[in-house]
């Protein structure tokens, strides 16, 4: 199958996704008790185009970077990754229901390749990128006393986990990239105190991934 097709069949793919994750986070079932006052967030047709653009950009970077085993870790933070920000951006949470699973699934991608290849350092690697990333998070979560939230802190965690399978160039600048675009987002909105950190770690995670693929291509 052509490159540029195999691109196009999978960007498709986002397509229901995102109508699928837009229609479930209508009900608003994520919003605890507290939460069920706050105003609504409005039609959020966004995390359509997110999808398209998480599995999209996750197909190119397999592509152009000839490795697409490198990038199976990376499937669940797509799937999730657009229902994560939303839920994010509007209660400022990352529920544990959706983002465990997701470290499960990721974990188990990196585990599943080391065995199948017998290639320990894809393991190690990714899960050296995960610790660091997470105790770099975690400590700025305490400095700060909760301005980054915890579920930001496990979100870096897998997301290290992910982005690591790429290398560790690729992990640093996936934290990198988020970090700065958050807060460039909160400077140039003004926002004055929590922010809604996962979006953006996302953004740099998918960032460092076309980044990668750049740079073998």
């Amino acid at each position: 199958m052509q490159p540029i097709l195999m691109i196009v069949l999978a960007t498709a793919t986002g397509v229901p996704l995102g109508l699928w994750l837009r229609r479930n986070l209508a009900t608003l079932s994520y919003r605890n008790a507290g939460e069920v006052d706050l105003p609504a967030p409005g039609p959020r047709w966004w995390v359509v185009w997110a999808s398209v653009l998480a599995i999209g950009g996750l197909a190119t970077g397999a592509v152009m970077s000839h490795d697409t085993l490198a990038h199976l870790p990376l499937i669940p933070l797509a799937l999730t990754g657009p229902w994560l920000a939303a839920v994010d951006f509007d209660v400022l949470r990352l529920p544990n229901r959706v983002l465990a699973p997701t470290a499960a699934a990721t974990l188990l991608a990196v585990v599943g390749i080391a065995v199948a290849t017998q290639d320990w350092m894809t393991l190690i690697v990714p899960t050296v990128a995960a610790l660091v990333t997470g105790g770099v998070f975690a400590a700025v979560h305490f400095a700060t006393k909760g301005g980054i939230g915890f579920g930001d802190v496990k979100l870096a965690t897998v997301i290290g986990l992910a982005v690591g399978s790429l290398g560790v160039t690729a992990a640093w600048l996936s934290a990198l990239a988020g970090s700065l675009t958050a807060l460039v987002w909160a400077k140039a909105w003004r926002k004055v105190g929590p922010i809604s950190y996962g979006p953006w770690l996302l953004c740099g995670a998918w960032f460092a991934v076309l980044a990668s693929a750049a740079a073998v291509g």
